[in-house]
């Protein structure tokens, strides 16, 4: 449970590392009243723990750390990696500074590399569209990152909260697909409840 957390930032009702619930919680609650867990309830109702702290996580992190982790809970071939996995599995990447957010995803024929970002609805296609830009460019500098990119084995990935703006961005990121990168967006609808308490903009459904 506290190697989850330390992963996965928070650990939530739905999504626990232990298949029993019974058992799940209890631990959750050994965990707690030792200390090393803390349990906090969100102004969405949402429920969620994290590593022992004195206060919640703000609501953006923790809308960055929710569309994280139900993108890689949906898939049992899809894990987040933590900088030690790196680390040991990719030694020659990242040597200048590790950006967070990265997965390994084995549900393609080759297993690939991911860079993980989440929109929670605020903002513009376009200026979505020149953050990817940007980071493209900056792993395009990484040697290693190149090679996994000649060999089809790297991919960016948006989380969004809605279905049309899922399309949109995927339309708008298509010029970038000749460059050789795998780009996904998944839309997280259950986003919103928590997006609904950050500050709004006009165009958070779009």
């Amino acid at each position: 449970m506290i190697d989850f957390i330390s992963r996965h930032t928070i650990a939530l009702d739905r999504c626990l590392p232990i298949k029993d619930r019974e058992r799940a919680m209890l631990a959750i609650d050994l965990l707690a009243r030792a200390g090393q867990v803390s349990e906090w309830h969100h102004a969405s109702g949402l429920r969620y723990w994290t590593a022992a702290n004195a206060k919640p996580l703000s609501d953006p992190s923790l809308a960055r750390a929710f569309g994280i982790l139900m993108f890689c809970q949906s898939s049992t071939a899809r894990s987040l990696v933590t900088r030690d996995d790196l680390e040991n599995y990719f030694p020659k990447l990242f040597r200048y500074g590790l950006p967070a957010g990265h997965y390994v995803d084995a549900t393609s024929q080759s297993q690939r590399l991911g860079n993980v970002r989440v929109d929670t609805g605020q903002s513009k296609i376009s200026r979505i569209v020149e953050r990817a830009r940007r980071s493209i460019g900056k792993h395009e500098q990484q040697t290693g990152i190149r090679e996994l990119i000649r060999r089809g084995e790297f991919e960016l990935t948006w989380i969004v909260p809605t279905h049309p703006k899922q399309r949109r961005l995927t339309e708008a990121l298509q010029p970038f697909a000749a460059g050789g990168i795998h780009l996904k967006v998944i839309a997280i609808p259950d986003l919103l409840d928590v997006a609904a308490y950050l500050p709004q903009s006009n165009s958070i459904l779009n």
